[in-house]
C-alpha cells in the first residue's frame, strides 16, 4: 500500500514507538513491518520494559487521539485494528505496572528479610539438635547404669527362683519317677505276652470278619488254647477293641454314626488296619452310613456295580485317590481284579495299574470298600482270596447293646452322660496323659543349656503333675460311678433284651412265610418312635412308670405293625412269641418247660399209660405224657378220677371258658400261670380249641386289647402319613383274586395327591414305571405299580434302584401284588408290607364274585345269563370254602382261583351265546347242561385235580347245581342244614333272573356257616381248627431259633480245663437248644425200632410180583431207617461235645432245631408243613408195619 489511510499510518507508528523502532514516515514504516522480526518481536514484548517516556509519548500522542481507536483502524485495515488493541493494552498494562511499582518493591524488601531469617533459623535448629544428641546420650549412659542395677537385682532373683525350681523339679520327678517305674513294670509284663497277643490280633483281623460275634468269640478262645499248649504266652483279659485301638479313634467312630457295641467296634477295626481290601456284610446300612461320615473329609465316592458310571467313578478314585465304596458287591464285575490283586507296575517313576485295555496312575492314598446288603450271597473262592470280609450282620447281644444305648439317652440322659464321661476317662485323659508325657520327654530332649533355665520343662512337668493328679481322682471315683451306671442299666436290661429278641422273631418269621421279612430299620424306627414319639409319656416324670408305658407300647406297636403284613391265621403264632419274649422281662416264674411241652408233647415213647375211663385213647396219651413230664401236673390222673363232671366239661362247645383246675395246688398262680395249665389242658382234651385257648393266654400276658387293636380297619391314610417315608415302598400283598389298588386311588384323591399308576407285566410297562419314578422323585408325586409280581426280575433292579435314590420328601411309592414266592426279599426288607386277604365264607366269596363280574356282562340276554351266573358264583365257594377243610374239603390244596372263575365265565358266555343266538329268553332245558358240567369237571377245575375221590366230588357237585331244575323256585342248594334264610332247613336258590335280585338274596344270607353248607359233616369245624392248633405248633417249631446264639458252648474255663486236664464238659455249659435237642434225639432213638430186617430172597419168591414190591419198600425203609440213626447219634454225640461238626451237621442241627425235616430224610411225599416230631412218629409206625410184613412174608 503506497499511501495508507492516515488512521492505518497513525496506529503503525504507534506499535513502531512500542517497540522502540524510530519511523518518521510510511516509507521508514513499511521498511519495519517487512522485517522477519516484525511479529516476533510484537509477541515477546515485554511490558516491564516500557519505559516512562515511551508511555507518556503514547497516551499523549496516541492514546488521547480520538482517531486512534479499534473500531475505526479496523474499518481502515483489519489487520491493524488488532494491533492498535494490543498497544493500548500494552499502554494500560505498563499504567497499572506503574502504580503498583511500590508494592513490588516491598515484597522483594520482605523477600530478602526472609532469606536472612531462615539462615538464622537453620542456625538455631543446627544448635537445638546438637543439644537433643548431648542429652540422649546422657540418658544413655544412666540408662546403662540403672540396666546394671536391675541385672544385679535379677541375677539374685534367678539364683533364687532356680534353688526354688530345683528343689520342685527333684520332687516332681521323684513321684514322676514312681509313676514311670509302675508303666514300666506293666510294659515289661506286655513285652513278655507280645507275640501271642499280635499273633492272636493278627489272626482275628485276618480272619474273623467273616463271622458273627458267637463265633468270633469261639474262634478266639480256640486260637488262645492252641497258643497256651503251645507255651507262648499272651493276656488272657485282652480286650480286643482296647488292644487294637486307642480310645482317641473310638470317640471319633461313634461321633461318626457307628454303633457302641463291641461287634461294631472290632469291625471298624479291621476296615483301618485291612491288608486285602474290605468287602463289607451290611444287611442294616450301618457300615454304609459309617463309612460315610468317616471318609467325608476325604471326598468319598458311592457307587455301584450296577451303576453306569462305575467305572468312571473307578478310573477317577484310582487317579485321585478319593476312598471308593463299592455297593451290591453280588453283581460282583471281574474288571475290579487287578485292583483287588494290587498288581501294580512301576514305570519312570510313575505307579500304574491296568484296568481293562487301560494303564492308570495308582494314587498312594486310594482305598476301596465293596459291600453288599445281602447277607445270604455266596461268594466263590476266588473273591474270597482277594478280599478281607468285615461282616456287619447284627446280634443279638450288639442289637441289645444298642437298644440300652439308645433307651438311656432317651431315658436317663443323665445316666448316658456319666457313661460318656466314663469312656472319656478311659480314652480322652488317658489320652491326654500320654501326650504330656511324650511333651515332657520332648521338652527334655530339646532342653538347651540348663535344665534348670527352661521354663517348658517345669511348666510341662507340673501340668502333667496337675492332670495326673485330676485324673487319678476320678479313677477313684470310677468305681462309684459304674457302681450307679450298673444299677440304672440294670432297671432297662430287661427292655433292651426284649428289643433284641422282639427283632430276632420277626427276622425269623420268614420260617413261617416267605413273605414275612423285615429289616433292622424298621425294627428301630418302632423303637424310636416308641421313645420319642410316644404320647402316653407326656408328662410322666416317674421313671418306671416310664418304662413300664415305653415296654408296654414297644410290644404293641410292633405286633401291629407286623400283624398288619401277615396273613390272618399266622398273627396268633407271633402273638404266643411276643408272650414268651414278654415273659422273660418280667417277675413270673419260669415257664420255659410248660412252653417247651406244648410244642413238643408228643415226642419220646409212652410207658405204662394209665388208663382213664371216659377218655379217648388219643386223650388218654396226652394225660399221662402230661403228667409224667410236668411236675406240676403229677396229679392230673387222681384228679380226673375225682371229678365226674369232667365228661359234661369235655362236651361243651368252649370248654376253655371253664377250665378244671387239674394242677397242683400247693401254691397260689398268677393268672398268666394259669392261663398257660389251661392250654396245656386243652390242648390234651380238646385240641380243636387250642386256638381259642392260645387267645386267652395272650389276652393274660399282654392284655385283652393287644390282638384286637390290629384287627381294626387299616387306616392307610394315617400309614402313610406318619409310619412312611419316601424311602419305604409300601408293599400290598393280596391273595390272587383280590385287588387293593383302589384302596391307593381313594386315598390319593382323599389326600389330595397326584399319583401315576401304572401296570406291570411288559417291557412298556417297566419303561414307564422308570419314567414315573424318576420324575416322581424331584417332583414329590405319588406312584401305584400294579401287579410287580409279573415281573420278579425286575424288581430286583427296582430295589436296587430305589436304594441309590434321593427322592423328594412327599415322594410315596405304592406297589401291589398277590404272594408271590418269587418276590426279591430285599425288596420286601426295604418295604413295609400290608396283606390283604378276603374274609372267609361263602356269602362273602359270592359278594366278591359279583363284584367282580361287570354288570353289563352279567345283564346281557337272554334273561336267564343271570341266573347261570349265580349257579357258577355257588359252585366256584363252594369249590374255594372247602379248601379250608382240606383234607376232608380235598385231598390236597388245590390252586382254585380267580382265573378259573374268569375262563369258566367265558366258557359260560360262549355256549350261552352259540344257544340263544340272539334270543332275549332261553329255556331252561335249552342250556347245554352237559356241555358246561363236562368242561367244567373236566377242564377248568378238574384240570387241576390229580385224585380220583376229588375229581368224583367235583362233578357230583356239578351235576346237583347245573340242571334245569335250578330254575324252579324251590330248587335247594343245599338241602337240611341251619342257617337258611328265614330259618328255613334248605338253602334254596332265590327267585329272580336280575342281578340285582342275587346280590340282594347274597347280602341276606348268614355270615355264619357250617360245614354242611360245603357238603361236609357238622363235626368238620372241628377237624378244622383241630389242624389249625397243629398248625400253629409247627409254626411255633419252625420259630424255635437258637436263642442264645452268643453264648458259648463251652465257657474259657471249661476250654483251659480241656487244653490242660482234658477235662470232660460240664451240662451247663452247653446252651438251651442243644439241651433241648440232646433231650429230643435221645427219645426219638427211643421211638424208632433198632434195625429193620430186610426180606430173604428165594427163587420162588421172586417171582412174586408182590413179593419183589415189599422187597423194595422193605429196603427203603432200612436203609432211610439207618440213616435217621446215625444222624440221630451223631446229633447225640454233638451234643455231648464228643463228635465235631461238619457242614452236613450243622445244616442237620439247624433244621432239627426249627422243627424241619432234614432234606436227607425226605425219601417218601409227606403233608405240606408236616414237623420232624410228627415226621419221627409217622416214620416209627411205618417201620413197624415194614417189620410185621417182614415176618410175615
Amino acid at each position: 500500500m503506497a499511501n495508507p489511510p492516515a488512521v492505518v499510518k497513525l496506529a503503525l507508528e504507534s506499535v513502531c514507538e512500542l517497540l522502540s523502532e524510530t519511523a518518521t514516515d510510511w516509507k521508514a514504516i513499511r521498511g519495519i513491518l517487512v522485517k522477519d522480526s516484525f511479529i516476533p518481536s510484537i509477541v515477546n514484548l515485554k511490558t516491564e520494559n516500557i519505559t516512562d517516556e515511551v508511555r507518556e509519548k503514547m497516551k499523549n500522542k496516541y492514546l488521547s487521539n480520538p482517531d486512534y481507536n479499534f473500531e475505526k483502524v479496523n474499518r481502515a485495515s483489519m489487520a491493524c485494528g488488532p494491533m492498535v488493541k494490543w498497544a493500548i493494552a500494552q499502554i494500560e498494562y505498563a499504567d497499572m505496572l506503574k502504580r503498583v511499582e511500590p508494592l513490588r518493591e516491598e515484597l522483594r524488601s520482605l523477600e530478602e528479610q526472609a532469606d536472612v531469617n531462615l539462615q538464622s533459623a537453620n542456625e538455631t535448629k543446627e544448635l537445638v539438635e546438637q543439644l537433643e544428641r548431648s542429652i540422649a546420650a546422657y540418658k544413655e549412659e544412666y540408662a546403662q547404669l540403672i540396666s546394671q542395677a536391675q541385672a544385679i537385682k535379677t541375677d539374685l532373683e534367678n539364683v533364687q527362683a532356680k534353688v526354688d525350681r530345683s528343689i520342685a523339679l527333684l520332687k516332681s520327678l521323684n513321684i514322676e519317677r514312681e509313676r514311670w517305674e509302675c508303666t514300666s513294670e506293666t510294659f515289661k509284663s506286655q513285652m513278655s505276652t507280645i507275640i501271642g497277643d499280635v499273633l492272636l490280633s493278627a489272626a482275628f483281623i485276618a480272619y474273623g470278619g467273616y463271622f458273627d460275634q458267637h463265633y468270633r468269640l469261639n474262634l478266639f478262645t480256640t486260637w488262645s488254647q492252641h497258643l497256651q499248649s503251645a507255651n507262648i504266652q499272651y493276656r488272657s483279659d485282652m480286650a480286643r477293641t482296647e488292644y487294637l485301638s486307642n480310645p482317641d479313634e473310638r470317640l471319633r467312630w461313634q461321633a461318626n454314626a457307628l454303633p457302641t457295641d463291641d461287634l461294631c467296634t472290632e469291625n471298624a477295626i479291621m476296615l483301618k488296619r485291612f491288608n486285602r481290601y474290605p468287602l463289607i456284610i451290611d444287611p442294616s446300612g450301618q457300615a454304609t452310613t459309617f463309612l460315610l461320615n468317616e471318609y467325608a473329609g476325604k471326598k468319598i465316592t458311592k457307587t455301584s456295580f450296577l451303576d453306569d458310571s462305575f467305572r468312571k467313578n473307578l478310573e477317577s478314585a484310582l487317579r485321585f485317590g478319593n476312598p471308593l465304596l463299592v455297593q451290591d458287591v453280588e453283581n460282583y464285575d471281574p474288571i475290579l481284579n487287578p485292583v483287588l490283586n494290587r498288581e501294580l507296575r512301576r514305570t519312570g517313576g510313575r505307579v500304574l495299574i491296568t484296568l481293562g485295555d487301560q494303564d492308570i496312575d495308582l494314587s498312594p492314598s486310594f482305598v476301596i470298600f465293596l459291600s453288599t446288603r445281602d447277607p445270604t450271597v455266596e461268594f466263590p473262592p476266588d473273591i474270597c482270596s482277594r478280599v478281607t470280609f468285615v461282616n456287619f450282620t447284627v446280634t443279638r447281644s450288639s442289637l441289645q447293646s444298642q437298644c440300652l444305648n439308645q433307651v438311656l439317652k432317651a431315658e436317663r440322659p443323665d445316666i448316658d452322660e456319666k457313661r460318656s464321661d466314663l469312656l472319656k476317662l478311659q480314652g480322652e485323659f488317658r489320652l491326654r496323659l500320654r501326650q504330656l508325657e511324650k511333651s515332657l520327654l520332648q521338652a527334655l530332649n530339646d532342653a538347651k543349656g540348663k535344665i534348670l533355665d527352661d521354663d517348658s520343662v517345669i511348666t510341662t512337668l507340673e501340668t502333667l503333675k496337675k492332670e495326673a493328679y485330676d485324673i487319678n481322682q476320678k479313677v477313684d471315683e470310677t468305681d462309684k460311678v459304674i457302681a450307679e451306671i450298673e444299677t440304672v442299666s440294670q432297671q432297662y436290661l430287661p427292655l433292651s433284651v426284649a428289643c433284641s429278641n422282639i427283632y430276632f422273631t420277626m427276622d425269623s418269621l420268614n420260617q413261617v412265610h416267605f413273605l414275612y421279612q423285615y429289616s433292622l430299620k424298621m425294627f428301630l424306627d418302632i423303637f424310636s418312635t416308641v421313645l420319642y414319639n410316644n404320647t402316653k409319656l407326656d408328662g410322666k416324670t416317674e421313671y418306671s412308670e416310664r418304662l413300664s408305658i415305653v415296654t408296654k407300647d414297644l410290644f404293641q406297636v410292633c405286633y401291629e405293625r407286623v400283624a398288619r403284613g401277615m396273613l390272618h391265621n399266622d398273627r396268633l403264632t407271633f402273638a404266643l412269641l411276643m408272650c414268651k419274649i414278654h415273659l422273660k422281662g418280667t417277675s413270673e416264674q419260669n415257664l420255659d418247660s410248660e412252653f417247651n411241652f406244648f410244642l413238643r408233647s408228643r415226642e419220646g415213647l409212652l410207658a405204662n399209660a394209665i388208663p382213664v375211663d371216659g377218655l379217648t385213647a388219643e386223650q388218654i396219651e396226652s394225660v399221662n405224657r402230661l403228667q409224667t413230664r410236668l411236675p406240676i401236673f403229677r396229679k392230673l390222673i387222681e384228679k380226673l378220677k375225682s371229678m365226674p363232671e369232667i365228661g359234661a366239661w369235655l362236651q361243651q362247645s368252649s370248654p376253655e371258658q371253664c377250665v378244671p383246675q387239674l394242677w397242683d395246688e400247693s401254691k397260689a398262680l398268677t393268672p398268666i400261670v394259669s392261663s398257660i395249665h389251661q392250654l396245656l389242658l386243652i390242648q390234651a382234651f380238646r385240641p380243636d380249641r387250642v386256638i381259642a385257648a392260645a387267645h386267652k393266654v395272650v389276652d393274660a400276658v399282654l392284655g385283652l386289647d393287644f390282638m384286637p387293636n390290629a384287627e381294626k380297619e387299616l387306616d392307610l391314610a394315617a400309614v402313610v402319613e406318619k409310619q412312611l417315608n419316601c424311602n419305604t415302598p409300601a408293599l400290598l400283598c393280596s391273595v390272587p383274586g383280590f385287588d387293593a389298588s383302589g384302596r391307593v386311588d381313594d386315598l390319593a384323591a382323599e389326600l389330595n395327591k397326584q399319583i401315576s399308576s401304572i401296570a406291570i407285566g411288559s417291557a412298556e410297562g417297566f419303561n414307564q414305571a422308570e419314567r414315573a419314578i424318576n420324575m416322581a422323585c424331584k417332583s414329590g408325586r405319588w406312584v401305584l405299580l400294579k401287579n410287580v409280581h409279573l415281573a420278579p426280575q425286575w424288581l430286583v433292579q427296582l430295589e436296587k434302584k430305589l436304594h441309590s435314590l434321593q427322592p423328594h420328601s412327599g415322594f410315596r411309592l405304592f406297589l401291589t401284588m398277590e404272594i408271590n414266592p418269587k418276590v426279591p426279599v430285599n425288596l420286601l426288607r426295604a418295604g413295609r408290607i400290608f396283606v390283604f386277604e378276603p374274609p372267609p365264607g361263602i356269602r362273602a366269596n359270592l359278594l366278591r364274585t359279583f363284584s367282580t363280574v361287570p354288570v353289563a356282562r352279567m345283564m346281557k340276554t337272554p334273561s336267564e345269563r343271570a341266573r347261570l351266573y349265580f349257579l357258577l358264583a355257588w359252585f366256584h365257594a363252594i369249590v374255594q370254602e372247602r379248601l379250608r377243610y382240606v383234607p376232608l374239603g380235598w385231598a390236597k390244596k388245590y390252586e382254585f382261583n380267580e382265573s378259573d372263575l374268569r375262563v369258566a365265565c367265558d366258557t359260560l358266555d360262549t355256549w350261552i351265546d352259540t344257544t340263544a343266538m340272539g334270543r332275549t329268553n332261553l329255556p331252561p332245558e335249552k342250556v347245554p347242561w352237559d356241555a358246561l358240567v363236562t368242561l367244567l369237571s373236566q377242564s377248568i377245575y378238574g384240570g387241576k385235580i390229580d385224585n380220583d375221590f376229588d375229581q368224583r366230588l367235583l362233578t357230583s357237585f356239578l351235576k346237583k347245581l347245573f340242571t334245569a331244575r335250578s330254575f324252579e323256585s324251590d330248587f335247594a342248594l343245599v338241602a337240611n342244614v341251619d342257617g337258611g334264610a328265614g330259618g328255613q332247613r334248605h338253602i334254596t336258590m332265590p327267585d329272580g333272573t336280575r342281578r340285582d335280585h342275587f346280590l340282594k338274596w347274597i347280602e341276606n344270607l348268614s355270615d355264619r356257616q357250617t360245614p354242611s353248607w360245603l357238603g361236609l359233616p357238622n363235626n368238620a369245624e372241628k377237624v378244622l381248627l383241630t389242624t389249625r392248633g397243629t398248625d400253629l405248633v409247627s409254626k411255633l417249631l419252625k420259630m424255635q431259633q437258637l436263642e442264645d446264639d452268643d453264648e458259648l458252648a463251652y465257657s474259657v474255663e471249661e476250654h483251659a480245663e480241656a487244653a490242660n486236664a482234658s477235662a470232660t464238659r460240664q451240662e451247663d455249659g452247653r446252651p438251651s437248644w442243644m439241651k433241648t435237642l440232646h433231650n429230643s434225639a435221645t427219645a426219638w432213638l427211643e421211638l424208632l425200632p433198632k434195625n429193620l430186617p430186610v426180606l430173604k430172597r428165594t427163587v420162588e419168591n421172586i417171582k412174586d410180583p408182590l413179593y419183589r414190591y415189599f422187597e423194595r419198600e422193605v429196603t427203603s425203609g432200612a436203609k432211610l431207617l439207618t440213616t435217621v440213626i446215625s444222624d440221630l447219634q451223631d446229633v447225640v454225640l454233638i451234643c455231648q461235645g464228643e463228635k465235631k461238626q461238619t457242614n452236613h451237621h450243622r445244616s442237620m442241627l439247624s433244621e432239627l432245631v426249627r422243627g424241619i425235616i432234614p432234606k436227607g430224610w425226605k425219601r417218601y411225599t409227606v403233608p405240606v408243613g408236616c414237623t420232624v416230631i410228627q415226621w419221627i412218629t409217622d416214620f416209627s409206625n411205618r417201620v413197624q408195619q415194614l417189620q410185621k410184613v417182614s415176618k410175615l412174608v
